[in-house]
């Protein structure tokens, strides 16, 4: 009883603290990438989230029902955090959290972000989230899909059950497309058109600034380091077998750190794709993917 309290705990906190760290050696990587100095430390996301806390909070026509649902956001995305670990990192024998459950709640954070974006009354947060939405369309459909085709996959709800999976084809498949899924919902290069700063003067987040875009930025973070988990589960849990509880969560935040490294690593070798390019791309990358898996299913490999 008081290890799982006591994990929960300490898996919820270094989800916490984890995603600006990464997001600071990401930035170091691409630097060193791009033959660049970059930030003089991994922790420049963390300095740069704290130096936006610091700034005076200046408040347009629409600022309180911007801070309202900054706030709700950010609620929204530490409940959920703090809901996941027990089950999300298959730690514990006892039943797991439901991918249902997991997507519905990803969903609902992603509705949040979009309402948040609407809030500003500014001519480019409008076209920022006329193509967050048309975008999202496309790719939160196959992520639906996606989860629904690994439950019906593994036979179960929950994250437990991919314990008895065994890794096939069709399991790579799957893991490929809920993978970059998740690359899209994270908002990375060619993908990132809805802030598309050179056009739109970072679009959607325009009208934040000081704490308010402090807090924006780093509930962003924590979404992202939380759907890289569930790419990290999908990779993992099939081998961790009987592993150590501890091991557990140890392997589960190296392989998340490893994910969100190649994503970045990723980003770089893209340019940003056009908003009448990238949903049709995806579409037909998506439906490809999900006629592949279908074939490779029916012939059980």
């Amino acid at each position: 009883m008081w290890l799982d309290i006591s994990l929960t705990i300490i898996v919820f906190l270094v989800m916490l603290i984890l995603p600006p760290l990464l997001d600071g050696i990401e930035r170091k990587i691409r630097a060193k990438i791009h033959s660049r100095v970059g930030p003089p430390s991994i922790m420049q996301t963390w300095y740069d989230i704290r130096k936006l806390f610091a700034k005076e909070l200046v408040v347009t026509d629409t600022g309180y029902t911007m801070i309202f649902i900054a706030i709700l956001l950010f609620t929204a995305t530490v409940l959920t955090l703090f809901m996941l670990p027990t089950g999300y990192l298959t730690i514990f024998s006892r039943d797991s959290i439901s991918l249902l459950f997991f997507s519905i709640l990803i969903l609902m954070l992603q509705l949040i972000w979009i309402i948040l974006s609407v809030a500003p009354s500014n001519p480019f947060s409008t076209i920022g989230v006329y193509r967050e939405a048309l975008l999202g369309m496309v790719n939160e459909l196959f992520f639906t899909l996606g989860l629904f085709t690994l439950m019906v996959y593994i036979n179960g709800l929950s994250f437990t059950h991919l314990t008895s999976i065994n890794y096939s084809i069709t399991y790579v498949l799957i893991i490929i497309l809920l993978a970059s899924c998740v690359y899209v919902s994270s908002g990375r290069i060619p993908f990132d058109i809805a802030e598309a700063e050179p056009e739109l003067a970072s679009g959607i987040l325009i009208e934040f600034s000081g704490p308010l875009l402090g807090v924006v930025l780093y509930s962003n973070l924590v979404k992202k380091a939380m759907l890289y988990g569930l790419v990290a589960n999908l990779i993992i849990i099939p081998v961790i077998g009987n592993l150590n509880v501890f091991l557990k969560v140890l392997l589960f935040f190296i392989s998340l750190s490893i994910i969100w490294i190649i994503y970045g690593v990723i980003s770089i070798l893209f340019a940003r794709s056009r908003i009448d390019l990238a949903p049709k791309t995806l579409f037909l990358f998506y439906l490809l993917m999900m006629i592949i898996i279908i074939i490779t299913w029916l012939l059980r490999v």
